[in-house]
């Protein structure tokens, strides 16, 4: 989208200045062209600036058009694997401030060893479908992690979805004419193996409650507000203060916490894994242990908790969270310590949605409560559905068949 800037002479006669970019040069750096359009006359300035734009589009659209005809084809030819990814997916695409820290990071590992195993002489153009189909055959027999251990299927699989980002990025930008990978089979693609979701029955869920009542009140509340709500660990991290709107018994999901080695806090604060924020509600039960926790946080600093305290602050600063992974830590020694079902923060998110299911919540609800954005994901949760309840759906099933 071009860039349009207003400009006023000595006389007072004011004119725009358009400049945009019209593609890479050989050296696949970027192109610019600009030019100057008057302010058309007897139109309001708001009329005047809509004329301006419109006239500016279509002199971007000339202009991209020419240079492609002229210019980029034989360059985008020359294009390397390693230089497309480096200059232009990652700088374009990765950088371009919609991605956490912890997903950057990721993607670094992951393009990391795609240049290593393409090397730095392999033409974009050159990455066609039996290329990936290799690829896909290496990440199975001979790809190693830095420890020395196999790809598992997961590994392959983040390898295999971030070439597919790059290639798809090179088609939607016109480097490439096709992304390869479309041209593999369903069977050829490599799979995940579907990892078996853990949540605790209503019995030992139960019994975990149970057991957090000797616990200090912090992790009490952090519990039970993740068991009663499918909060993830980062959300419940991220939770302050403001959030909670007692008079409502809600929270607020608008704040997620991940991990980010390269920042000063070792963490990073920003919008939930989706992006989106809800409104959850929460039980008068887990409301009050809530609000004990305020009242014991507002005594031990010596000071009222404003709305953007966290929830679950640090030990030293209650405008500080804690660290992300602190809950996990935690939980894995409070279920030893009591002989529990091991189950992690995220397990506790899946037995809220396993419970709340099988207490008659329907599909949509569930995904409104976990803050699912595609169905297909809260749709997984109806494998982790206890034998008890599916029993139930058989025989209610018999009981209509067999009524008269």
């Amino acid at each position: 989208m071009a860039s349009i800037k207003e400009r006023i002479d000595k006389n007072g006669n004011v004119s725009y200045l358009v400049r945009v970019c019209v593609g890479r040069d050989e050296q696949y750096k970027q192109v610019f062209r600009s030019t100057t359009i008057k302010r058309p006359e007897g139109l309001t300035p708001k009329k005047a600036m809509k004329e301006v734009e419109r006239l500016a589009d279509l002199w971007e659209q000339a202009q991209k058009e020419e240079y492609e005809k002229t210019n980029t084809k034989e360059s985008k030819d020359k294009i390397t694997f390693t230089v497309f990814v480096r200059e232009h997916w990652w700088k374009d695409h990765v950088e371009d401030g919609s991605h956490t820290p912890s997903t950057i990071s990721f993607y670094k590992n992951m393009s990391d060893d795609l240049i290593e195993y393409f090397g730095p002489r392999k033409k974009l153009t050159a990455i066609d479908a039996e290329a990936v189909k290799r690829y896909i055959k290496y990440c199975n027999t001979e790809a190693k992690t830095k420890r020395g251990e196999s790809y598992s299927p997961t590994t392959t699989q983040h390898h295999f979805n971030t070439l597919r980002s790059i290639l798809e990025y090179a088609r939607r930008f016109k480097y490439v004419q096709f992304d390869p990978c479309q041209d593999l089979n369903q069977n050829e693609k490599p799979k995940r193996t579907k990892k078996k979701i853990d949540f605790l029955a209503p019995d030992d869920a139960k019994a975990l409650l149970k057991a957090l009542e000797t616990e200090p009140l912090f992790w009490r509340a952090f519990m039970n507000l993740l068991i009663t709500t499918g909060l993830r660990r980062g959300e419940a991290v991220a939770l302050q203060w403001g959030d909670i709107d007692v008079d409502k018994k809600t929270i607020t999901v608008q704040r997620n916490v991940t991990i980010d080695s390269n920042s000063l806090n070792k963490y990073h604060v920003g919008a939930t894994k989706t992006g989106e924020v809800r409104t959850v509600p929460v039980s008068p039960r887990v409301l009050a242990l809530l609000t004990a926790l305020k009242d014991e946080h507002q005594t031990k600093f010596g000071a009222v908790m404003f709305p953007t305290a966290y929830v679950f602050c640090s030990a030293a600063d209650a405008y500080r969270p804690i660290y992300p992974t602190e809950p996990t830590r935690w939980q894995r020694k409070f279920t030893e310590r009591h002989n529990l079902p091991k189950v992690s923060p995220h397990d506790l998110r899946h037995t809220a949605a396993t419970l709340a299911l099988e207490g008659g919540a329907n599909l949509k609800q569930v995904q409104a409560l976990l803050g699912h954005s595609d169905p297909s994901t809260t749709m997984g949760f109806y494998a982790g559905v206890t034998e008890e309840a599916q029993r139930r759906t058989v025989d209610g099933i018999e009981n209509l068949l067999e009524a008269k």
